[in-house]
């Protein structure tokens, strides 16, 4: 067998030139070479310059989740009254759902609602498990709902001592001291801020929920301090 070293095709012995490509046909297969023709990157690269993409690369992520150290992972916090509130609304609900279900169920099996099943038995008592189901999970969500009602409490007793402690601790122009002074970029300078301030509050109040943190200092904190900054 003879192969052509320009179209790679195989043929017959006797064939000196390729008929195609007018090639001279060589007695060895012709190596295949790597493929790089679906690689769109810089000209004049060869295969080993071929640039890897970083997991760790910022410039493909939001402006939010960029920072002047790397990447700054941030959860989402939800107070435990909105929590206590949306627990109660699913409680009550799921309640109201297996109670009129169970009562359809108990005046089917009696005879009162006209409803013919193939097997009339076995049809109910599959509604009424899962209706039983709505009011177990009505309970339980109530029930979480006084749960979250406690620690509603507490954690409004701790924002407003928290609070109290940055009106009279915390200063903006030390912030600004700490944070880096002048020339830098607004949206640094407000990482930069928010940080130091949540640094100083890590020290006065152990054991704080970090999430939890993130929302007080944004939404009270901060504004708080830089009424007149628009950053």
């Amino acid at each position: 067998m003879t192969w052509c070293t320009k179209c790679k095709n195989e043929y017959r012995e006797g064939f000196t030139v390729c008929a195609d490509c007018g090639v001279s046909l060589v007695d060895e297969e012709p190596v295949q070479e790597d493929d790089l023709s679906g690689y769109e990157g810089e000209p004049g690269l060869s295969y080993d310059e071929i640039p890897e993409e970083s997991e760790n690369d910022e410039s493909s992520l939001p402006d939010e989740n960029k920072t002047k150290g790397g990447l700054r992972g941030r959860g989402y916090y939800q107070d435990s009254l909105t929590m206590a509130d949306e627990n109660r609304s699913s409680g009550w609900m799921l309640t109201v759902i297996g109670v009129v279900g169970l009562v359809l169920v108990v005046l089917g099996v009696s005879g009162v609602l006209p409803i013919k099943m193939g097997n009339a038995y076995l049809f109910y008592g599959v509604m009424g498990a899962i209706f039983l189901l709505f009011l177990v999970a009505g309970a339980v969500s109530l029930r979480n709902a006084v749960v979250f009602e406690g620690k509603a409490e507490s954690e409004n007793t701790l924002r407003s001592t928290m609070l109290d402690w940055c009106r009279e601790t915390l200063n903006a122009a030390d912030i600004d001291a700490a944070a880096g002074g002048e020339g830098i970029p607004d949206e640094i300078l407000y990482l930069n801020r928010t940080e130091c301030i949540k640094e100083k509050l890590n020290r006065q109040f152990l054991n704080l929920d970090q999430d939890f943190l993130d929302r007080f200092v944004e939404d009270q904190v901060y504004g708080m301090l830089y009424e007149d900054t628009k950053t």
